[in-house]
């Protein structure tokens, strides 16, 4: 009898590890966009107030993020310092396409960091800023629509994984 009790519990316990694990991987991707966020509100003041060069941003503002994006962040400006004649884009795609920082990011997060890069393209600092600033209100609509989601679907997948796991316990005993 107390096999089917440690069974169940084992059951129990899959079951709702499986529903917070789906809801913790909504709370990453919401996670990562705010990071970006934070890294874009640098740059801007970077790029605004201090008219430094991207290399030198990046390198400050790898000291203040949070790895995976530090690491990111150091890696671009190590490479633009290198240069080899690629233009600040393909250098900035080449780092979100390695294998290190695939893993490291969501889907999500590779996305809009191809996007970010994309703002670079601008010839001028206020062409930069301004298409930042649109980036930015983007990725606000986009974090606000992955937290009403959230909100919404979370309640819902714990009470179904809890669910499930009541029916297989039936259903096995």
């Amino acid at each position: 009898m107390w096999q089917k009790f440690v069974a169940g519990a084992c059951v129990m316990t899959g079951a709702l590890g499986f529903g917070w694990s789906l809801c913790s991987e909504m709370n990453c991707d919401i996670q990562h966009l705010r990071q970006q966020k934070q890294i874009l509100l640098y740059i801007s003041g970077e790029i605004t107030y201090l008219h430094r060069p991207m290399e030198e941003i990046f390198d400050i503002i790898a000291g203040k993020v949070e790895p995976p994006y530090n690491l990111f962040l150091r890696e671009v400006a190590r490479r633009m310092k290198e240069r080899d004649g690629k233009s600040m884009i393909q250098l900035w795609n080449e780092v979100v396409e390695e294998e290190d920082y695939r893993t490291a990011f969501s889907q999500i997060g590779r996305e809009y960091l191809t996007k970010m890069g994309n703002c670079f393209e601008y010839e001028g600092e206020q062409l930069q800023v301004e298409a930042l600033g649109l980036f930015e209100m983007e990725l606000d609509s986009e974090i606000d629509r992955l937290t009403t989601k959230r909100n919404e679907n979370s309640r819902l997948i714990k009470a179904l994984s809890t669910l499930t796991g009541i029916l297989c316990i039936i259903l096995f005993m």
